[in-house]
């Protein structure tokens, strides 16, 4: 099957975080980005010109489109994936990668077209919040799985049982491989919807974005544990005081945020209800 590519120029780092949330509502099989040009991928039968075009409408947003023939796209992401490490604790690489050496969590993942690599600020800042959670016999809830590295991560750091989503099915299928790569036997991986979720958890995951969380901040709540841990991602700074009053307003308070330190710095808010 063919491909769509999508390439915007000149994108700074805010833009480009925020064409990928607007284009995160379609089918859209990953991003990728290079010396200030977004790119985003399409299977030829998903892609919708009308419906991009209106997302990305109002924000003058202008690409250029071209239709890719097929290519083994895992070559692709290998040439291109390196090893990351997260606090000198967890390390995130490639079959093809050696082991880190001295540290606790080395998790091994098959570079594919799914998000959550480790290398996106967001993923990198909630493997941060992970090192500093107590996961021990804990349920856990990642919520728009992608790669599965945040559960893996989860499950590794004891979790009784850990329950991923996405509405991916390529990222589905990936984070189930990943999982069984890394010996995480207590994962459970799906293409369900939040609301056909029905168990409650101590911790949610959520490495989305600001308009699927305001969706779904309902189910979030109602999903967790009292007293439970909320840790969400994928925010602009600007996001911060909305997504705050947003879920204040089902109950959460606010335990802590980080930010990553560039020029336009986001937030990853850490929530407790």
């Amino acid at each position: 099957m063919n491909t769509i590519k999508l390439t915007f120029e000149g994108l700074d780092e805010e833009q480009s975080d925020r064409v990928a949330a607007l284009l995160s509502t379609e089918n859209v099989q990953g991003f990728e980005t290079e010396n200030q040009i977004f790119y985003a991928y399409f299977a030829e039968s998903d892609f919708d010109e009308k419906i991009v075009s209106k997302l990305l409408g109002p924000f003058e947003f202008v690409y250029k489109k071209e239709t890719i023939a097929p290519q083994n796209w895992n070559e692709l992401w290998e040439k291109n994936f390196e090893p990351i490490l997260v606090n000198n604790e967890v390390g995130v690489r490639a079959h093809f990668h050696p082991p880190f050496e001295g540290i606790r969590y080395n998790i091994e993942i098959t570079p594919k077209m799914s998000f959550g690599t480790g290398h996106h600020a967001t993923t990198q800042l909630m493997l941060q919040y992970g090192c500093e959670i107590d996961f021990e016999g804990k349920s856990v809830f990642d919520f728009g799985c992608g790669t599965g590295v945040l559960a893996i991560f989860a499950s590794m750091k004891k979790a009784v049982r850990v329950v991923g989503i996405d509405n991916d099915d390529w990222s589905v299928e990936n984070a189930i491989e990943n999982c069984e790569r890394n010996g995480c036997s207590n994962i459970l991986i799906s293409n369900d919807d939040i609301e056909q979720v029905e168990d409650s958890f101590d911790i949610i995951l959520a490495n989305i974005n600001f308009n699927i969380l305001v969706q779904y901040k309902r189910n979030l709540k109602k999903l967790l544990q009292p007293n439970g841990l909320l840790i969400v991602s994928g925010l602009l700074t600007s996001d911060k005081e909305p997504i705050v009053q947003h879920f204040k307003e089902e109950g959460f308070v606010m335990q802590s945020a980080k930010q990553q330190k560039v020029d336009r710095p986001r937030i990853y808010p850490c929530l407790e209800s």
